[in-house]
């Protein structure tokens, strides 16, 4: 077994006369020690099955047992005869986390998958430094970089969810292009990327969806009144949304289609809150969202071979599109030129033939 953390004082040690020559041929050492790790191993023993398991009598298990407890050990004994149980507190174990060996390396394995930031990087040095000496040290894993803002404020977004206590923070709103102060109740945090949080905002008094990457400051505000949300209702946000997407109002049923070759694709890239269903000649994609702008813009990227099939999505598709088209630049004959941003006007590239 592998221990991460200190245990200064297990319990004292037992007088010599507080063991019997009943314990058989383990020695008092042996005979701590195994009772040690089987309530390591498991919080509650019958103290016939605790005794058979250390290779000893049921007497001599009794007595060492009851010393234990008066040395401080936190036992509790309970009878349901003719059984006498033996259990210690749910997570004991003083000052300390245990691990056993083979739970390690998928314990490695898990740390290496978290999003490289700050507290990544202090946990695994943590660990490894506190294994046996070992090759493997090399990350063969490359996780995604965390955001600054994800390695400052994720903490206390994660906090006010966990101690249910309003959050304070000044917000970034990309769609708007501006800053502003709000308190919000976080429900649920959406490891991303990017990483997002539902929480009722205050100001409106509606379930949002956050970036944290958005956050410009927060600290936990224990004079604002947290604001509890029921789970069903948040299951229900969660259900409407498309990309952590969500505009409000009532989700409806949206659909389009995607012809094969870019099928294909779509098939291995749903958005979050996407359906799949199969078709000979592609796939048709459903949702029940409110997000149909998100939709839209999805659909767009795939050019013609996407057809939506719900009015009010081939609405916002072609808005968009109108919107991109509006936004080439056109020569003297209608069609799009050929300008590039950092070319001065006078050297742009020639119409190739």
């Amino acid at each position: 077994m592998t221990v991460f953390g200190a245990c200064r004082r297990v319990v004292g040690r037992p007088p010599p006369q507080a063991y019997h020559r009943g314990v058989g041929q383990r020695s008092q050492t042996e005979t701590l020690a195994g009772i040690y790790q089987a309530f390591l191993q498991k919080r509650t023993w019958a103290q016939s099955a605790l005794a058979k398991e250390l290779g000893i009598s049921v007497e001599p298990l009794r007595r060492v047992l009851h010393e234990l407890l008066e040395r401080g050990m936190p036992l509790s004994r309970d009878e349901d005869r003719p059984h006498v149980y033996w259990s210690v507190p749910k997570g004991w174990f003083p000052n300390a986390v245990l691990f056993k060996s083979e739970e390690v390396p998928e314990l490695l394995r898990q740390l290496r998958r978290i999003p490289r930031g700050v507290g990544r990087a202090r946990l695994l040095a943590l660990v490894l430094s506190r294994l046996p000496k070992s090759d493997d040290t090399v990350d063969v894993v490359v996780s995604r970089q965390t955001s600054a803002q994800e390695d400052q404020y994720l903490g206390v977004v994660e906090d006010s969810a966990n101690s249910k206590t309003t959050l304070f923070m000044r917000y970034y709103t990309a769609s708007r292009g501006d800053a502003g102060e709000r308190h919000v109740s976080v429900h649920r945090v959406l490891i991303g990327p990017p990483t997002r949080f539902v929480a009722t905002c205050h100001r409106s008094g509606t379930l949002k969806t956050f970036r944290v990457d958005g956050i410009m400051n927060a600290h936990l505000d224990n004079g604002e009144r947290y604001r509890s949300a029921d789970e069903r209702g948040l299951d229900a946000y969660r259900s409407a949304s498309v990309d952590g997407f969500n505009d409000g109002g009532a989700p409806m049923p949206v659909s389009f289609r995607v012809r094969n070759p870019e099928a294909r694709w779509v098939r291995n890239n749903l958005l979050e809150g996407m359906q799949r269903e199969d078709l000979n000649d592609g796939v048709r994609i459903v949702a029940q969202t409110t997000a149909i702008g998100r939709l839209a813009r999805f659909v767009i990227g795939l050019g013609a071979a996407a057809i939506p099939e719900t009015p009010a999505l081939a609405r916002e598709v072609a808005e968009l599109a109108r919107g991109a088209l509006g936004s080439i630049p056109r020569g003297p004959d209608g069609q799009p030129a050929e300008t590039g941003p950092d070319l001065p006007r006078g050297e742009q590239p020639r119409s190739r033939a």
